[in-house]
């Protein structure tokens, strides 16, 4: 008899030690299962795109015209950044996050005796993310507008265009490796001045990071490639291309910096002249908050 109690009261132990093992993973498995919304997250769903020439960062750098009837040697200097508002994960059923985008984009011609701000672009508006393993599509709305330097007026004749508009715009990202990501979507102005400017655009491109080291702070070999094209001007491409190194230093802080030599062919970038095609080339150092 009282071998008998021992084995049941055994087989209850074990039983019981069971059925705790069984409540604390299905505990765990509920509280991984749980969707976990953060405000002002550190990192955005979205990369920066590294060749995007409008992209917004913090950014200083040369870019030598060829074959310019108005500059050789200018100087750009942009202010902005892309910041996540709130940002929520919902286990296997991908990740949202609403953010805003905001920069000012100058240029600076060199060969004026005084440096004189020639143009100015300022953008900013709203983001939505969607971000599901290896893919995230961006879709924003944004403001553009643009403005000329008062030395640049003063000093020539110049016929300004009072260039402003809002587009709204996707893009979609894929990475499938850690070394490859390539990019495309469209955009269309949803209003403008002058208020004749086409209304499509299309937008593709391709990084590629052959080489990362392992230490602490982590260093990149960074290529990159970013198309546009533009109902405006006939759909002719614009073709910015990056090469040179990223240094991000995982873990430590929420910044990545980017060291690169950048050339450019197609219509300018800068608003007031984007009727006309350039081509540059010279360094920049890039700074992602």
């Amino acid at each position: 008899m009282n071998r008998s109690r021992w084995k049941l009261r055994r087989v209850a132990f074990i039983a019981a030690l069971l059925m705790s093992a069984l409540s604390s993973s299905w505990a765990g498995a509920q509280s991984v299962e749980e969707p976990t919304l953060r405000v002002f997250p550190r990192d955005s769903l979205f990369a920066p795109l590294a060749a995007d020439p409008r992209w917004p960062r913090f950014a200083v750098g040369y870019a030598r015209y060829f074959d310019d009837s108005q500059f050789t040697h200018v100087g750009t200097a942009d202010a902005g950044a892309s910041i996540a508002i709130v940002q929520q994960n919902r286990p296997g059923r991908g990740r949202w996050e609403i953010g805003i985008q905001g920069g000012v984009f100058s240029i600076f011609d060199f060969g004026a005796p005084s440096n004189d701000l020639v143009n100015a672009d300022y953008l900013g508006g709203i983001t939505f993310t969607y971000a599901f393993d290896s893919f995230s599509i961006l879709t924003r709305i944004m403001h553009q507008s643009s403005h000329l330097g008062d030395e640049f007026l003063l000093n020539n004749e110049v016929e300004r265009i009072n260039l402003s508009f809002e587009e709204l715009s996707v893009l979609l990202s894929y990475d499938p490796f850690e070394w490859l990501r390539a990019y495309g979507g469209t955009g269309v102005i949803v209003r403008s001045e002058p208020s004749n400017l086409e209304r499509w655009s299309l937008e593709g491109g391709i990084e590629l990071r052959p080489f990362t080291t392992s230490t602490k702070h982590r260093l990149q070999v960074l290529f990159g490639l970013d198309m546009r094209f533009w109902q405006q001007s006939n759909w002719q491409p614009d073709a910015s291309f990056v090469a040179g190194v990223t240094l991000d230093p995982v873990g430590e802080s929420s910044y990545r910096v980017d060291f690169l030599v950048r050339y450019y062919n197609g219509h300018s970038p800068n608003g007031q002249f984007f009727t006309e095609r350039i081509q540059t080339l010279g360094p920049s150092v890039q700074l992602y908050f």
